[in-house]
């Protein structure tokens, strides 16, 4: 089967005209496409700015030299910037900003051309909405001045502002949800630490308390002290006895108060026996009854410096919700365009016409370094 006369001779032509078919489809085409579409069809489009600052509040030292050392004082915080940078590109700052401006009929203004208007094909949805939208916004944040600049586009100068205004209050609110969160994690620590040494002193009161009531002694090292004080007066009395029974003996061995102090010292013994049986008699003694008075004594006395220290971080906590930890320092406030910024119709055309270039003259060089690889005339 031959192919038709016709087609040869447009494939004839086509193979020594080719240069200036290439020129023609990838210079001259697509630049005067881009002439008629920046310089006829698209629409201005006007552009609001805001420049913000999100910073933190600096915790000065609290004691010892380095109280010296650093200065109560702002600092940048990044992550935070970071985090205002992300909710702004987010759904919910879209749709936060929809409950406050109409966004659907800001970008389906009669003004609008039609490549750029917002014109769902098919079923309109956030989603779709969504990516458009996000085409609309610029947000940049300069890492070395921490400074974040917010750009929106939109038809007409007072909707990009309108924009503008409502992304720098949700901007300003979700900088207050922030330091929400982070007083009530605070307090909700300090409550939570206070609440275990709460406790843990009420635990230990319990228990001393408990052993009191077994052992039907109030405060063993009070009764320790007076039992030791009365074994001291009894070894005292026994001892002046016995030097007096040794000063009869040798004086006047047929005194008849001999036996008398005979058996005032054998009921002196008994009765310091009697006592010393009372302060190291086993589980029952009084040595016993002190060590674990004690050893509860001084669990209770450690709780309650626990339960003070945590009181004393309860009221810095509290301290530190009252003052607020972040917040946004406005550089530049949105302004109401007075010139459409966009497009930048010579700046996008020399684009389109630089880039058709270089593909014209690739695709030349390419198709001449063909034809020679080939013999081609």
């Amino acid at each position: 089967m031959t192919r038709p006369q016709g087609w040869k001779r447009w494939r004839s032509y086509l193979m020594r005209h080719y240069g200036w078919v290439l020129f023609l489809s990838t210079f001259v085409l697509p630049t005067s496409a881009a002439a008629v579409y920046y310089g006829l069809i698209v629409s201005d489009r006007y552009v609001s700015e805001s420049r913000f600052l999100v910073r933190s509040v600096n915790k000065p030292a609290s004691e010892g030299i380095s109280a010296y050392l650093r200065d109560f004082g702002i600092a940048r915080a990044n992550d935070d910037a970071y985090a205002i940078q992300e909710y702004l590109y987010s759904r919910d700052a879209m749709k936060a900003v929809m409950r406050k401006v109409n966004l659907r009929a800001v970008y389906a203004r009669a003004e609008a051309d039609p490549l750029t208007r917002y014109q769902p094909w098919g079923r309109d949805t956030d989603e779709g909405f969504y990516r458009y939208f996000k085409r609309q916004l610029t947000v940049e944040k300069d890492d070395e001045t921490g400074i974040t600049t917010v750009k929106v586009s939109a038809y007409r100068a007072v909707d990009a502002k309108a924009i503008m205004d409502a992304l720098v209050a949700l901007s300003e609110e979700q900088i207050n949800i922030l330091n929400i969160r982070a007083r009530r994690d605070t307090l909700d620590q300090a409550q939570k630490a206070l609440g275990q040494a709460e406790a843990g002193l009420t635990d230990a009161t319990l228990a001393l308390t408990r052993y009191r009531n077994t052992s039907e002694n109030v405060d063993p090292v009070k009764s320790a002290g007076a039992a030791v004080d009365r074994g001291t007066i009894l070894d005292q009395k026994l001892a002046m006895l016995r030097v007096n029974l040794q000063t009869m003996l040798a004086k006047a061995p047929n005194n008849p108060s001999i036996p008398t102090v005979r058996d005032r010292i054998v009921a002196l013994e008994s009765e310091i026996g009697e006592q010393q049986g009372k302060l190291t008699g086993g589980r029952d003694g009084l040595s016993e009854k002190l060590g674990n008075f004690e050893e509860l004594k001084v669990k209770q006395e450690l709780a309650g410096k626990v339960y003070e220290t945590t009181q004393a971080q309860m009221e810095t906590a509290r301290q530190e919700a009252i003052r607020q930890q972040i917040y946004i320092g406005t550089v530049v406030r949105p302004n109401l365009p007075d010139e459409a910024l966009e497009p930048q119709r010579l700046r996008y055309f020399l684009t389109v016409a630089l880039l058709s270039c270089w593909s014209f003259l690739m695709l030349y060089l390419l198709a001449s370094g063909s034809r020679e690889h080939l013999n081609l005339d």
